[in-house]
Protein backbone atom coordinates (compact mmCIF):
# COMPACT_ATOMS: atom_id res chain seq x y z
CA UNK A 1 0.00 0.00 0.00
CA UNK A 2 1.33 3.11 -0.60
CA UNK A 3 2.03 5.87 2.26
CA UNK A 4 0.65 9.31 2.51
CA UNK A 5 3.83 11.03 3.12
CA UNK A 6 1.10 14.43 4.78
CA UNK A 7 -0.16 11.74 7.54
CA UNK A 8 3.12 10.83 8.22
CA UNK A 9 3.98 14.34 9.30
CA UNK A 10 0.90 14.64 11.36
CA UNK A 11 1.82 11.16 13.24
CA UNK A 12 4.97 12.21 14.83
CA UNK A 13 3.63 15.67 15.27
CA UNK A 14 5.60 17.68 13.21
CA UNK A 15 1.88 19.69 11.96
CA UNK A 16 -0.55 19.88 13.91
CA UNK A 17 -4.20 20.47 12.62
CA UNK A 18 -5.73 19.77 15.96
CA UNK A 19 -7.82 17.14 14.88
CA UNK A 20 -9.73 18.67 11.82
CA UNK A 21 -10.13 16.48 8.65
CA UNK A 22 -11.56 18.99 7.22
CA UNK A 23 -8.19 21.18 7.02
CA UNK A 24 -6.77 18.05 6.41
CA UNK A 25 -8.69 17.60 2.83
CA UNK A 26 -7.70 21.07 2.13
CA UNK A 27 -3.99 19.96 2.63
CA UNK A 28 -4.45 16.93 0.42
CA UNK A 29 -6.13 19.11 -2.39
CA UNK A 30 -3.17 21.54 -2.41
CA UNK A 31 -0.80 17.96 -2.39
CA UNK A 32 -3.14 16.82 -5.65
CA UNK A 33 -2.66 20.55 -7.34
CA UNK A 34 1.31 20.79 -6.74
CA UNK A 35 1.61 17.17 -7.86
CA UNK A 36 -0.10 17.76 -10.97
CA UNK A 37 1.59 21.16 -11.66
CA UNK A 38 4.94 18.94 -10.89
CA UNK A 39 3.96 16.46 -13.49
CA UNK A 40 3.45 19.41 -16.17
CA UNK A 41 6.67 21.05 -15.00
CA UNK A 42 9.65 18.09 -14.47
CA UNK A 43 12.77 20.40 -13.61
CA UNK A 44 10.77 21.29 -10.64
CA UNK A 45 11.19 18.37 -8.89
CA UNK A 46 15.13 19.21 -7.84
CA UNK A 47 14.44 22.68 -5.71
CA UNK A 48 10.89 21.08 -4.35
CA UNK A 49 12.98 17.85 -3.22
CA UNK A 50 15.18 20.49 -1.50
CA UNK A 51 12.87 23.04 0.41
CA UNK A 52 11.50 19.67 1.99
CA UNK A 53 14.04 18.02 3.21
CA UNK A 54 15.33 20.99 5.21
CA UNK A 55 13.84 22.13 7.92
CA UNK A 56 15.62 25.39 8.51
CA UNK A 57 14.96 26.74 4.76
CA UNK A 58 13.70 30.31 4.81
CA UNK A 59 10.16 31.64 5.16
CA UNK A 60 10.95 33.64 2.21
CA UNK A 61 12.30 30.59 -0.36
CA UNK A 62 10.19 31.02 -4.22
CA UNK A 63 9.29 27.48 -3.79
CA UNK A 64 7.40 27.89 -0.21
CA UNK A 65 5.48 30.78 -2.30
CA UNK A 66 4.60 28.49 -4.78
CA UNK A 67 3.13 25.84 -2.21
CA UNK A 68 1.33 28.72 -0.28
CA UNK A 69 -0.33 29.26 -3.23
CA UNK A 70 -1.57 26.55 -4.23
CA UNK A 71 -2.65 25.93 -0.16
CA UNK A 72 -4.29 29.06 -0.88
CA UNK A 73 -6.01 28.06 -3.89
CA UNK A 74 -8.20 25.17 -1.66
CA UNK A 75 -7.76 27.06 2.05
CA UNK A 76 -8.49 30.89 1.41
CA UNK A 77 -8.20 31.42 5.51
CA UNK A 78 -4.94 29.67 5.83
CA UNK A 79 -3.08 33.01 6.70
CA UNK A 80 -5.38 33.53 10.15
CA UNK A 81 -4.96 29.72 10.43
CA UNK A 82 -1.81 30.43 11.53
CA UNK A 83 0.66 32.72 13.23
CA UNK A 84 3.04 33.03 10.46
CA UNK A 85 4.17 31.22 7.49
CA UNK A 86 3.34 27.21 8.04
CA UNK A 87 6.60 26.10 6.73
CA UNK A 88 6.01 22.55 8.31
CA UNK A 89 2.61 22.11 6.58
CA UNK A 90 4.07 23.20 3.43
CA UNK A 91 7.42 21.09 2.93
CA UNK A 92 5.21 17.87 4.11
CA UNK A 93 3.42 19.27 1.43
CA UNK A 94 6.16 19.35 -1.24
CA UNK A 95 7.21 15.89 0.12
CA UNK A 96 3.71 14.35 -0.18
CA UNK A 97 3.39 15.75 -3.84
CA UNK A 98 6.69 15.31 -5.16
CA UNK A 99 6.22 11.50 -3.85
CA UNK A 100 2.96 11.21 -5.97
CA UNK A 101 4.65 12.71 -9.11
CA UNK A 102 7.24 10.44 -8.71
CA UNK A 103 5.17 7.58 -9.02
CA UNK A 104 3.92 8.44 -12.01
CA UNK A 105 7.09 9.72 -13.47
CA UNK A 106 9.80 7.45 -13.56
CA UNK A 107 11.91 11.10 -14.41
CA UNK A 108 11.13 12.66 -11.53
CA UNK A 109 11.83 9.20 -9.53
CA UNK A 110 15.31 9.42 -10.34
CA UNK A 111 15.96 13.22 -9.68
CA UNK A 112 13.57 12.98 -6.40
CA UNK A 113 15.84 9.88 -5.23
CA UNK A 114 19.36 11.39 -5.98
CA UNK A 115 18.44 14.63 -5.24
CA UNK A 116 17.22 13.43 -1.69
CA UNK A 117 20.35 11.47 -1.52
CA UNK A 118 22.44 14.73 -1.64
CA UNK A 119 20.34 16.95 0.68
CA UNK A 120 19.55 15.00 3.64
CA UNK A 121 23.07 14.30 3.99
CA UNK A 122 23.17 18.14 4.93
CA UNK A 123 20.21 18.40 6.68
CA UNK A 124 18.71 18.35 10.69
CA UNK A 125 15.71 16.67 9.92
CA UNK A 126 15.82 14.07 12.51
CA UNK A 127 12.47 13.78 13.41
CA UNK A 128 11.92 13.40 10.01
CA UNK A 129 14.55 10.83 9.32
CA UNK A 130 11.98 7.65 9.00
CA UNK A 131 9.01 9.35 7.18
CA UNK A 132 12.28 10.31 4.55
CA UNK A 133 13.82 6.54 4.70
CA UNK A 134 10.66 5.30 3.67
CA UNK A 135 10.08 7.78 0.71
CA UNK A 136 13.16 7.52 -0.59
CA UNK A 137 13.52 3.93 -0.27
CA UNK A 138 9.98 3.35 -1.89
CA UNK A 139 11.23 5.46 -5.01
CA UNK A 140 14.42 4.22 -4.87
CA UNK A 141 13.14 0.51 -5.66
CA UNK A 142 11.32 2.00 -8.66
CA UNK A 143 14.08 3.52 -10.24
CA UNK A 144 16.34 0.33 -9.34
CA UNK A 145 13.81 -1.97 -10.99
CA UNK A 146 13.52 -0.02 -14.39
CA UNK A 147 17.18 0.37 -13.99
CA UNK A 148 17.91 -3.38 -13.56
CA UNK A 149 15.94 -3.99 -16.65
CA UNK A 150 17.79 -1.94 -19.00
CA UNK A 151 20.80 -3.13 -17.06
CA UNK A 152 19.97 -6.66 -16.96
CA UNK A 153 21.47 -9.74 -19.09
CA UNK A 154 19.24 -12.28 -20.31
CA UNK A 155 20.44 -16.12 -19.95
CA UNK A 156 18.69 -16.53 -23.44
CA UNK A 157 18.29 -14.26 -26.54
CA UNK A 158 14.94 -14.81 -28.78
CA UNK A 159 14.23 -13.93 -31.96
CA UNK A 160 10.57 -13.54 -33.74
CA UNK A 161 10.59 -16.22 -36.67
CA UNK A 162 11.02 -14.43 -40.11
CA UNK A 163 7.48 -12.61 -41.59
CA UNK A 164 7.29 -13.60 -45.10
CA UNK A 165 4.20 -13.87 -47.23
CA UNK A 166 4.88 -15.34 -50.56
CA UNK A 167 3.09 -14.12 -53.30
CA UNK A 168 0.39 -15.65 -55.27
CA UNK A 169 1.17 -17.73 -57.90
CA UNK A 170 0.90 -16.10 -61.47
CA UNK A 171 -2.22 -17.33 -63.78
CA UNK A 172 -1.48 -19.01 -66.28
CA UNK A 173 -3.38 -18.81 -70.27
CA UNK A 174 -2.93 -22.05 -71.10
CA UNK A 175 -4.57 -24.50 -74.01
CA UNK A 176 -3.75 -27.55 -74.89
CA UNK A 177 -2.56 -28.25 -78.21
CA UNK A 178 -4.16 -29.80 -80.35
CA UNK A 179 -2.88 -31.85 -83.94
CA UNK A 180 -4.80 -30.93 -87.20
CA UNK A 181 -6.11 -34.10 -88.36
CA UNK A 182 -7.09 -33.57 -91.24
CA UNK A 183 -3.99 -31.97 -92.57
CA UNK A 184 -1.90 -35.13 -91.21
CA UNK A 185 -4.36 -37.30 -92.81
CA UNK A 186 -4.26 -35.81 -96.17
CA UNK A 187 -0.39 -36.28 -96.49
CA UNK A 188 -0.37 -39.53 -94.99
CA UNK A 189 -2.75 -40.58 -97.91
CA UNK A 190 -0.49 -38.59 -100.35
CA UNK A 191 2.75 -40.74 -99.13
CA UNK A 192 1.18 -43.56 -99.54
CA UNK A 193 0.90 -43.44 -103.49
CA UNK A 194 -0.17 -41.80 -106.55
CA UNK A 195 -3.56 -41.50 -105.30
CA UNK A 196 -3.06 -38.81 -102.81
CA UNK A 197 -5.13 -35.99 -102.83
CA UNK A 198 -2.23 -33.18 -102.52
CA UNK A 199 1.37 -34.21 -104.34
CA UNK A 200 1.08 -38.01 -104.05
CA UNK A 201 4.06 -40.31 -103.94
CA UNK A 202 5.07 -41.04 -107.80
CA UNK A 203 5.66 -44.60 -106.49
CA UNK A 204 3.25 -47.67 -105.94
CA UNK A 205 4.34 -50.22 -103.69
CA UNK A 206 3.06 -53.19 -106.27
CA UNK A 207 5.21 -51.88 -108.82
CA UNK A 208 8.41 -50.52 -107.04
CA UNK A 209 8.34 -50.74 -103.29
CA UNK A 210 11.78 -49.82 -103.21
CA UNK A 211 11.59 -46.18 -104.43
CA UNK A 212 7.92 -45.99 -103.12
CA UNK A 213 9.64 -47.09 -99.29
CA UNK A 214 11.79 -44.51 -99.68
CA UNK A 215 9.79 -41.89 -100.91
CA UNK A 216 6.87 -43.00 -98.33
CA UNK A 217 9.26 -42.52 -95.41
CA UNK A 218 10.75 -39.29 -96.35
CA UNK A 219 7.20 -37.92 -96.58
CA UNK A 220 6.27 -38.92 -93.37
CA UNK A 221 8.91 -37.90 -91.89
CA UNK A 222 8.27 -34.32 -92.91
CA UNK A 223 4.68 -34.55 -92.12
CA UNK A 224 5.03 -35.91 -88.62
CA UNK A 225 7.88 -33.45 -87.51
CA UNK A 226 5.81 -30.64 -88.76
CA UNK A 227 3.04 -31.76 -86.84
CA UNK A 228 5.39 -32.18 -82.87
CA UNK A 229 7.43 -28.84 -83.63
CA UNK A 230 3.76 -26.87 -83.90
CA UNK A 231 2.86 -28.28 -80.15
CA UNK A 232 6.05 -27.84 -79.51
CA UNK A 233 5.69 -24.39 -79.99
CA UNK A 234 2.38 -24.32 -78.30
CA UNK A 235 4.09 -26.23 -75.53
CA UNK A 236 7.06 -23.82 -75.12
CA UNK A 237 6.37 -21.86 -71.54
CA UNK A 238 6.37 -18.02 -71.48
CA UNK A 239 8.94 -15.72 -69.67
CA UNK A 240 7.83 -15.50 -65.99
CA UNK A 241 9.82 -12.15 -63.89
CA UNK A 242 10.90 -13.26 -60.90
CA UNK A 243 12.07 -10.00 -59.70
CA UNK A 244 9.54 -8.57 -57.64
CA UNK A 245 9.48 -12.13 -55.48
CA UNK A 246 12.56 -12.36 -55.16
CA UNK A 247 12.80 -8.44 -53.98
CA UNK A 248 10.17 -8.67 -51.05
CA UNK A 249 12.01 -12.43 -49.86
CA UNK A 250 15.70 -10.34 -50.07
CA UNK A 251 13.78 -7.27 -48.10
CA UNK A 252 12.12 -9.76 -45.33
CA UNK A 253 15.57 -11.67 -45.05
CA UNK A 254 17.27 -7.91 -44.27
CA UNK A 255 14.27 -6.98 -42.39
CA UNK A 256 14.88 -10.18 -40.00
CA UNK A 257 18.52 -9.60 -39.59
CA UNK A 258 18.25 -6.32 -38.82
CA UNK A 259 15.45 -7.28 -36.02
CA UNK A 260 17.71 -10.54 -34.79
CA UNK A 261 20.94 -7.83 -34.38
CA UNK A 262 19.05 -5.48 -32.47
CA UNK A 263 17.97 -8.51 -30.28
CA UNK A 264 21.15 -9.32 -29.80
CA UNK A 265 22.51 -5.67 -28.73
CA UNK A 266 19.84 -4.66 -26.45
CA UNK A 267 20.22 -8.06 -24.71
CA UNK A 268 23.76 -7.61 -24.19
CA UNK A 269 24.10 -3.71 -23.79
CA UNK A 270 23.88 -4.42 -19.94
CA UNK A 271 26.59 -6.27 -20.18
CA UNK A 272 28.73 -3.81 -22.55
CA UNK A 273 27.88 -1.19 -20.57
CA UNK A 274 29.03 -3.03 -17.31
CA UNK A 275 32.05 -4.14 -19.31
CA UNK A 276 32.84 -0.53 -20.74
CA UNK A 277 32.49 1.01 -17.02
CA UNK A 278 35.61 -1.57 -15.53
CA UNK A 279 37.72 -0.77 -18.39
CA UNK A 280 37.16 3.09 -17.72
CA UNK A 281 37.91 2.47 -13.94
CA UNK A 282 41.10 0.53 -14.48
CA UNK A 283 42.43 2.80 -17.31
CA UNK A 284 41.32 6.47 -14.87
CA UNK A 285 41.92 8.08 -18.39
CA UNK A 286 39.31 10.71 -18.96
CA UNK A 287 37.37 10.81 -22.13
CA UNK A 288 36.29 14.16 -22.13
CA UNK A 289 39.48 16.09 -21.45
CA UNK A 290 42.08 13.28 -23.08
CA UNK A 291 43.63 13.20 -20.19
CA UNK A 292 44.82 10.78 -17.33
CA UNK A 293 42.99 11.26 -13.92
CA UNK A 294 46.86 10.67 -12.45
CA UNK A 295 47.34 13.95 -13.92
CA UNK A 296 44.96 16.22 -12.40
CA UNK A 297 44.46 17.25 -8.71
CA UNK A 298 42.42 14.73 -7.01
CA UNK A 299 39.00 17.06 -6.82
CA UNK A 300 39.04 18.61 -10.14
CA UNK A 301 39.82 14.69 -10.81
CA UNK A 302 36.73 13.37 -8.76
CA UNK A 303 34.59 16.37 -10.39
CA UNK A 304 35.35 15.09 -13.93
CA UNK A 305 34.78 11.62 -13.43
CA UNK A 306 31.22 12.36 -12.09
CA UNK A 307 31.22 14.06 -15.12
CA UNK A 308 32.54 11.13 -17.49
CA UNK A 309 30.47 8.38 -16.02
CA UNK A 310 27.50 10.56 -16.23
CA UNK A 311 27.80 10.69 -20.20
CA UNK A 312 28.22 7.18 -19.76
CA UNK A 313 24.96 5.90 -18.50
CA UNK A 314 21.81 6.06 -19.19
CA UNK A 315 19.22 8.17 -17.01
CA UNK A 316 18.12 5.30 -15.41
CA UNK A 317 20.60 3.29 -13.79
CA UNK A 318 21.05 1.43 -10.29
CA UNK A 319 21.82 2.98 -6.99
CA UNK A 320 25.10 1.13 -7.22
CA UNK A 321 26.51 3.43 -9.79
CA UNK A 322 26.86 6.22 -7.36
CA UNK A 323 28.99 3.14 -5.12
CA UNK A 324 30.80 2.83 -8.15
CA UNK A 325 31.86 6.34 -8.81
CA UNK A 326 32.52 6.48 -5.15
CA UNK A 327 35.01 3.66 -5.12
CA UNK A 328 36.70 4.32 -8.76
CA UNK A 329 37.64 7.89 -7.14
CA UNK A 330 38.85 5.94 -4.56
CA UNK A 331 41.20 4.36 -6.64
CA UNK A 332 43.15 6.82 -7.69
CA UNK A 333 46.36 6.44 -6.59
CA UNK A 334 46.64 10.21 -5.35
CA UNK A 335 43.39 10.16 -3.13
CA UNK A 336 45.15 7.95 -1.12
CA UNK A 337 48.07 10.25 -0.14
CA UNK A 338 48.37 12.24 3.03
CA UNK A 339 47.60 15.58 0.73
CA UNK A 340 43.91 14.26 -0.39
CA UNK A 341 42.91 12.43 2.65
CA UNK A 342 42.12 15.39 3.79
CA UNK A 343 39.19 17.47 3.10
CA UNK A 344 38.12 20.56 1.13
CA UNK A 345 35.16 23.01 1.96
CA UNK A 346 32.48 22.57 -0.44
CA UNK A 347 32.50 27.14 -1.21
CA UNK A 348 36.07 26.56 -2.24
CA UNK A 349 35.46 23.49 -3.83
CA UNK A 350 32.89 25.60 -6.14
CA UNK A 351 34.87 28.65 -6.86
CA UNK A 352 37.23 26.62 -8.07
CA UNK A 353 34.69 24.44 -10.57
CA UNK A 354 33.37 28.06 -11.40
CA UNK A 355 37.43 29.20 -12.52
CA UNK A 356 39.66 25.80 -13.80
CA UNK A 357 39.85 25.30 -17.09
CA UNK A 358 39.63 21.89 -17.35
CA UNK A 359 36.05 22.19 -15.62
CA UNK A 360 34.78 23.76 -18.80
CA UNK A 361 33.24 20.84 -20.41
CA UNK A 362 31.02 20.46 -17.05
CA UNK A 363 30.12 23.98 -16.75
CA UNK A 364 28.51 24.11 -20.21
CA UNK A 365 26.63 20.61 -19.32
CA UNK A 366 25.66 22.31 -15.99
CA UNK A 367 24.62 25.52 -17.75
CA UNK A 368 22.31 23.31 -19.79
CA UNK A 369 20.93 21.57 -17.30
CA UNK A 370 20.18 24.24 -15.10
CA UNK A 371 19.16 27.94 -14.60
CA UNK A 372 20.87 30.09 -12.65
CA UNK A 373 20.75 30.47 -8.82
CA UNK A 374 17.72 31.93 -7.50
CA UNK A 375 16.30 30.01 -4.25
CA UNK A 376 17.04 26.89 -3.25
CA UNK A 377 18.69 24.82 -5.94
CA UNK A 378 21.41 22.27 -7.13
CA UNK A 379 25.33 23.49 -7.02
CA UNK A 380 25.29 23.16 -10.93
CA UNK A 381 23.06 26.13 -11.28
CA UNK A 382 26.24 28.05 -9.41
CA UNK A 383 28.70 25.86 -11.70
CA UNK A 384 27.12 26.38 -14.73
CA UNK A 385 26.83 30.22 -14.77
CA UNK A 386 29.99 31.55 -13.10
CA UNK A 387 28.96 35.09 -13.47
CA UNK A 388 26.79 35.21 -10.38
CA UNK A 389 28.93 36.91 -8.13
CA UNK A 390 26.50 36.64 -5.32
CA UNK A 391 27.23 32.97 -4.37
CA UNK A 392 30.78 33.82 -2.93
CA UNK A 393 28.54 34.94 0.27
CA UNK A 394 28.90 32.01 2.55
CA UNK A 395 25.39 33.36 3.95
CA UNK A 396 24.00 33.59 0.27
CA UNK A 397 25.46 30.24 -0.86
CA UNK A 398 23.46 28.25 2.46
CA UNK A 399 20.39 29.80 1.28
CA UNK A 400 21.13 28.39 -2.44
CA UNK A 401 22.35 25.29 -1.78
CA UNK A 402 20.87 24.59 1.29
CA UNK A 403 24.84 23.33 2.37
CA UNK A 404 26.83 25.11 4.93
CA UNK A 405 29.79 26.94 3.34
CA UNK A 406 32.12 26.04 5.53
CA UNK A 407 31.18 21.54 4.83
CA UNK A 408 33.83 19.66 4.06
CA UNK A 409 34.14 16.81 1.36
CA UNK A 410 36.41 14.28 0.33
CA UNK A 411 37.14 13.84 -2.88
CA UNK A 412 34.79 10.70 -3.55
CA UNK A 413 32.20 12.40 -1.58
CA UNK A 414 32.23 15.78 -3.89
CA UNK A 415 32.37 13.53 -7.14
CA UNK A 416 29.45 11.44 -5.84
CA UNK A 417 27.17 14.59 -4.91
CA UNK A 418 27.86 15.86 -8.29
CA UNK A 419 27.28 12.79 -10.33
CA UNK A 420 23.62 12.58 -8.41
CA UNK A 421 22.92 16.18 -9.29
CA UNK A 422 23.97 15.70 -12.85
CA UNK A 423 21.43 12.45 -12.91
CA UNK A 424 18.66 14.54 -11.57
CA UNK A 425 19.11 17.33 -13.92
CA UNK A 426 18.99 15.02 -17.08
CA UNK A 427 16.22 12.86 -16.09
CA UNK A 428 14.24 16.35 -15.36
CA UNK A 429 15.68 18.20 -18.73
CA UNK A 430 12.78 18.13 -21.16
CA UNK A 431 12.58 14.49 -20.61
CA UNK A 432 14.58 11.95 -19.28
CA UNK A 433 15.57 10.36 -22.57
CA UNK A 434 16.72 14.19 -24.18
CA UNK A 435 20.42 14.68 -23.85
CA UNK A 436 21.76 17.93 -23.89
CA UNK A 437 23.80 18.59 -27.07
CA UNK A 438 27.36 19.05 -26.13
CA UNK A 439 29.50 21.96 -26.88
Amino acid sequence: MEHEFLLRFLEVGIIDLKGDDAKLDKLRAATKELSAALRKSPSKAISFTMVAADPNIPATEPVLDEAMTALRNQWQTVANAFAGRPVAVLRAILLDATVQAARADDGIAVAFVNTARNALAHSEASDEGEIWREAVSEIEIKVDARAEAEWATPETITVDPMKYTPPDPLPVDYAVPTVGRDDLKAKMHSAAGPWGPADPNPYSPQNNASAWSQEFASRMSVAISEVLDEMAEELAPAPIDFSGPLSTLAQAVSTHVDRALASFSGATAGLQRRTNLLWWKEALYSPSTHASYLDVPPFEASAMMAFDLHEQVPTYSPASVSAFLREAIRCLPAATSDECRGEREILRLVHEARATKLMEPFRALAAQYAPAPAGRGPLLSMIGHPQDSGTADPTAFRALSGVDASFKMTPSEWGTYLFRELQSARATCGGASKRPKKK
